[in-house]
C-alpha cells in the first residue's frame, strides 16, 4: 500500500486538531500588516488580526509561501513517503500553485499540485476525503480523481458585512462602496473561475442570507450527499446556529465549522457568513 503525505496552506484553516490527527503538512501564506510580515497560522492569531484591521488606516497585503518552504516540504516529506498530494488555494487569487509546482520540479519525484480553484473549506472538505481515501488503500490516481469530481462540483456563498475591505482591497471603488453603505447593501459573492466575483447585492443582511439558503436550497433539497463548510469570521455563534439550522433540515448533508483568518479575511474583512459546499464523491 501507498504511504502518502498530504500538503495545503494555510487558507485551508483547518483547526489544530485536524492538521495533528490526519498529520497534514501547512504551508503558511503570509500577511504584510502595519510594517511588519506575519506567517498565518503562526505568528498573528484570527481575533488580534481582525481587531487591528477594523481600528487600522493600514491596509494589509498578502503574498504566497517561497518556493523554497514548498521545497523543504517535499524533500522532508518523500524521505519516507511514496507520494505526495498537495492541494492549495486558487491561482486566481495567490500565486500559491506556481510556488509549489515550481519546487514539486526542482524536488522530483511522485509530487501532485492541485489547484482547488477555490480557498477555505473549498480546500479543506476535499483534502480530508482525500485523507480518507488514501487510509482506505486509495492511489494517488484515486485522490486525484476524487478531487476533480469534487472540486467540479463546489459552490460558494458568501455574505460580506461591510463593503469598506473589498473597496480598500480595491475590488469595488468608493462611490459604490459609499452607496452600499448608504443603502445597507449586502453583497452576495461567490467564486467563478477561481476568483471572487459578485452573486448578487440585496438590501439588507437578512435578504442576503435568505437569498444564500434558497440557493443552498435548490442543491440540498435534490437529496445529494453534500459536504458543507459553514464559513464565517468573527461569527462562531451564528456559524453555529446556521449549522444547526441546515442539519435539522437536511438529512443528506455532512457539515463542518471553518473560520477565515487574515489572508482571506483581509478582502473580506470581520462579519462575513458563508456557504461552501459540495456533492460527496
Amino acid at each position: 500500500m501507498n504511504k502518502i503525505a498530504f500538503v495545503t496552506d494555510s487558507t485551508a484553516y483547518l483547526s489544530p486538531e485536524q492538521i495533528r490527527e490526519h498529520n497534514i503538512s501547512v504551508v503558511p501564506l503570509s500577511v504584510v500588516f502595519e510594517g511588519s510580515v506575519y506567517r498565518e497560522g503562526f505568528d498573528l492569531s484570527t481575533e488580534d488580526f481582525y481587531r487591528r484591521l477594523v481600528s487600522s488606516k493600514d491596509f494589509p497585503t498578502t503574498s504566497q509561501p517561497p518556493v523554497g518552504e514548498f521545497a523543504e516540504t517535499f524533500e522532508r516529506l518523500l524521505a519516507d513517503h511514496d507520494a505526495v498530494m498537495c492541494l492549495l488555494l486558487s491561482s486566481n487569487l495567490s500565486g500559491t500553485v506556481a510556488s509549489a509546482e515550481a519546487a514539486a520540479n526542482m524536488v522530483g519525484g511522485p509530487i501532485h499540485v492541485v489547484d482547488s480553484r477555490i480557498s477555505s473549506y473549498g480546500i479543506a472538505g476535499p483534502l480530508l476525503d482525500g485523507v480518507q481515501l488514501a487510509n482506505g488503500g486509495g492511489t494517488p490516481d484515486d485522490i486525484l480523481a476524487l478531487w476533480e469530481k469534487e472540486l467540479a462540483s463546489e459552490r460558494a456563498f458568501f455574505v460580506v458585512d461591510t463593503l469598506e475591505m473589498l473597496h480598500r482591497g480595491g475590488r469595488i471603488g468608493g462611490a459604490a462602496a459609499a452607496f452600499g453603505a448608504l443603502l445597507q447593501i449586502k453583497p452576495i459573492l461567490t467564486i467563478s473561475d477561481g476568483r471572487i466575483d459578485l452573486f448578487e447585492k440585496v438590501r439588507t443582511h437578512r435578504r442576503a442570507m435568505e437569498r444564500m439558503l434558497t440557493e443552498f436550497d435548490a442543491d440540498a433539497s435534490t437529496g445529494k450527499h453534500l459536504k458543507v463548510g459553514v464559513v464565517h469570521a468573527q461569527r462562531y455563534n451564528d456559524a453555529v446556529s446556521l449549522r444547526d439550522q441546515l442539519e435539522a433540515k437536511y438529512p443528506n448533508i455532512e457539515t463542518d465549522i471553518n473560520e477565515l483568518g487574515p489572508v482571506v479575511g483581509a478582502h473580506t474583512g470581520p462579519g462575513l457568513l458563508a456557504l461552501v459546499y459540495y456533492e460527496k464523491a
